[in-house]
């Protein structure tokens, strides 16, 4: 007797150490749920070949089939039934091998927020982070989830854990979650009145490469880098053991560390925004969308002074060149400008500015609108349409938005031609020379800016707030009257004759 009772001891130990039903380590109580119409795609190990794995998920009042995946080569994966509900639910695993439950599992959206150190910047660091941090309390139905800062060269399945899934009551760990991505679903929430689930994974000081996948990187012929610079060393550990996850869209917030080599970054967002969408909803077996949303942010002032540095080429390529968000090269997706909200002051640096509110506010309208359909929105900054050139009173007109969006004009300056030969036909840079060019007059929707500096050369392009910090604190030149969003930076080489 006593000794079947110590061969039934070893193997619980064994079954505990090597691995009985287990979930995945993104899945916990107090989790958010991707909820209908998509399913949510839940996933983990067992040891047990060919054993079922039985899903319930059970709550007041509702009644939902059970969903069964079979065990192969060490793994299982399912997708539950469409959930409409909020919940709270209790969701239970159940095998041969054991049982897990899940308790307090809300169904809602779920967005997943990464980058580097400014998407990772603490919510206890920032402005009047005391009162927000208090405030957050208020929005119990808005659940983090944080992964640690890990890299790996080869793509893991397993995942490391800062922060496991809980809601805003835990204040030391919501002190430590991203600003930028709790304040979106915070601004969010009463335009949606239902539960938003938030994933960080975010790394500071890092490239674009390391969160590119290998096809990404092939994509563009990337340089490798050295340390958390390497290519695909953060997708590798911070994004592929998330990869079956069911989600809504993405929040980015990177550039900074490919501020000197801003020439590749637009096929590199480009290729990382394609091959996200298509590696997620593949792995999730079709359940994240193929062309999910897409958020990110425009870097933000850095250094007081006039210097032109290297991040307006850097804001320019996150746009793949376009100058604004949704466009050709990146359909569905959207951006919010921050070069107008610089924090010189700030104790963490200037490279972080303090003032995430105005971010997460500026990304939550474009989520508005491009994520769920409010076209009614406004979520983009006055953007020029159209040139008019006078040689003979020295003078540029531009016109916003087709004439449609009236303006406001906070300042004068910002503005600049390139002055070129009169033989020219457009702008050559490291040859031709910029030129400041003031607002003189301004209407509803145009502006026009003096070419005088050009003295007898001719005006060939415009360029428009093309600094590393191209203004104080929303005090750029050009905003949306109605809005108050800014312009976004411009650059052009050609203009009308």
């Amino acid at each position: 007797m006593m000794k079947d009772l110590l061969l039934i001891h070893l193997f619980m130990v064994f079954a505990d150490v090597h691995g009985a039903l287990q979930l995945a380590p993104v899945f916990g109580s107090h989790m958010v749920l991707q909820r209908a119409p998509k399913s949510a795609v839940i996933w983990g190990t067992a040891t047990t070949e060919g054993d079922r794995v039985t899903a319930h998920v059970t709550g007041p009042g509702v009644n939902i089939a059970p969903v069964v995946a079979t065990v192969s080569r060490g793994a299982w994966k399912l997708k539950l039934h469409p959930v409409a509900e909020h919940g709270p639910f209790t969701i239970s695993f159940t095998s041969r091998e054991g049982n897990v439950t899940l308790t307090d599992v809300l169904f809602g959206d779920v967005w997943l927020c990464s980058g580097q150190s400014n998407m990772g910047f603490w919510m206890s660091n920032i402005i009047n982070s005391t009162a927000e941090l208090q405030n957050a309390h208020n929005f119990p139905n808005i659940r983090v989830f944080k992964v640690a800062m890990t890299e790996s060269f080869t793509p893991q399945t397993s995942l490391t854990l800062n922060i496991p899934w809980t809601g805003p009551q835990n204040t030391r760990a919501m002190g430590g979650f991203s600003a930028v991505c709790w304040l979106f679903a915070e601004y969010l929430y009463p335009h949606l009145n239902y539960p938003i689930g938030l994933i960080e994974s975010a790394y500071g000081g890092t490239p674009i490469e390391a969160w590119s996948p290998p096809e990404a990187i092939k994509d563009c012929a990337s340089i490798a880098k050295r340390g958390p610079g390497n290519d695909s060393v953060l997708w590798n550990a911070m994004l592929n053991p998330i990869l079956g996850t069911t989600f809504l869209g993405a929040l980015w917030y990177q550039g900074e560390s490919n501020a000197n080599h801003a020439s590749k970054y637009s096929c590199q967002i480009k290729a990382l925004v394609t091959r996200w969408r298509s590696l997620f909803s593949q792995h999730s077996m079709g359940e994240t969308e193929a062309n999910f949303p897409f958020g990110y942010v425009q870097l933000a002032g850095y250094s007081p002074g006039d210097s032109v540095g290297q991040f307006p080429a850097l804001r320019w390529a996150q746009t793949a060149g376009y100058g604004y968000s949704p466009n050709p090269a990146l359909p569905r997706t959207f951006m919010a400008v921050a070069m107008d909200l610089p924090d010189f002051s700030s104790p963490s640096g200037p490279i972080h500015p303090r003032f995430k509110q105005d971010v997460s506010q500026r990304l939550m309208l474009g989520a508005l609108n491009v994520a769920y359909g409010h076209s009614d929105v406004v979520f983009q900054g006055p953007f020029p349409s159209k040139f008019q050139l006078d040689t003979a009173h020295h003078t540029l007109t531009i016109e916003y938005n087709g004439g449609r969006t009236p303006l406001e004009i906070r300042n004068n300056t910002g503005f600049e031609v390139c002055c070129s030969p009169a033989a020219a036909t457009k702008c050559t840079e490291g040859h031709d020379t910029w030129h400041a060019a003031p607002i003189t007059p301004h209407d509803a929707s145009h502006v026009t800016v003096s070419t005088s500096g050009c003295g007898t050369n001719k005006a060939t392009g415009l360029r428009y707030a093309w600094r590393t910090s191209p203004c104080l604190y929303k005090h750029c030149a050009v905003y949306g009257a109605g809005s108050g969003l800014p312009a976004p930076p411009y650059l052009t080489h050609t203009l009308p004759l």
